[in-house]
């Protein structure tokens, strides 16, 4: 799962989860995918499972879908998601969550005018444990996105034996997708689970706000009982019979 812009090892950790402790990363991505800052070290957590902590449950966080009070949402473009990438991510992931390891990737795409088109799922460089997965060589990436004029439109990764849900690092790793692009949206796939994918953005109010405001400088921390995450396929994301490429570049 992602980390929060706020802390240097949003940049190195690509995604992370809840049982994971923060680890010292180096690495940062271009403008392009998240924005860069100066940050301070985040906390650690001590290493025993039973200090690890725990997920933080959707309930917690979900706000109903399809817009609600949430102005910006009626607003956005629509983006049309091909429905078998989420199989076909599955299926490239299939090896590592064999292995209880998580799998990473970026979905880009073009901007249609009146709409935006995922038209590739890229599989950056990366190493990954059972809870986390980190980009290696981000350089290719810019490379890639830049020679075939894409963006990137969200991104997706696995939950290899927990839930969809978007814990408070993946939140504060959204929030810098969604603050570049409103239509930005992020894909947990757990193929352990039921439902076995999610398709979130930011509630924007009060979401986008809340994170981004957020100092709290533990990766993994409640935050106030709002309706901070919503279901992007019930609004502006839809699901299409479209083209799918995928580049793998380990």
């Amino acid at each position: 799962m992602f980390h929060r812009p706020s802390h240097a090892s949003h940049f190195g950790l690509l995604f992370q989860t809840p049982e994971s402790a923060p680890h010292n990363h180096h690495h940062h991505f271009y403008h392009h995918i998240l924005p860069k800052k100066s940050q301070p070290a985040p906390a650690s957590y001590a290493t025993a499972p039973q200090t690890r902590p725990p997920p933080l449950p959707p309930k917690e966080l979900v706000a109903p879908a399809l817009g609600g009070t949430d102005p910006v949402a009626r607003e956005l473009k629509t983006v049309s998601f091909p429905r078998d990438c989420l199989n076909r991510f599955t299926s490239i992931a299939s090896i590592n969550t064999a292995r209880n390891r998580e799998t990473c990737g970026l979905l880009l795409g073009k901007d249609k005018g009146g709409r935006f088109v995922v038209t590739t799922l890229l599989i950056p460089k990366q190493h990954s444990t059972s809870d986390t997965c980190a980009m290696d060589e981000e350089e290719l990436v810019l490379q890639f996105t830049e020679e075939r004029s894409l963006i990137t439109l969200g991104w997706i990764h696995t939950h290899p034996t927990q839930s969809c849900f978007m814990s408070s690092v993946d939140l504060h790793t959204h929030s810098g997708f969604q603050r570049m692009l409103p239509e930005s949206f992020a894909v947990v796939c757990a193929p352990k689970s039921t439902p076995n994918f999610g398709i979130f953005r930011l509630t924007d109010p009060p979401g986008l706000q809340t994170i981004l405001e957020c100092q709290v400088t533990e990766a993994f921390h409640p935050h106030p009982e709002r309706p901070i995450y919503t279901d992007a396929d019930k609004g502006h994301v839809q699901i299409k019979d479209l083209p799918l490429e995928i580049v793998d570049l380990r």
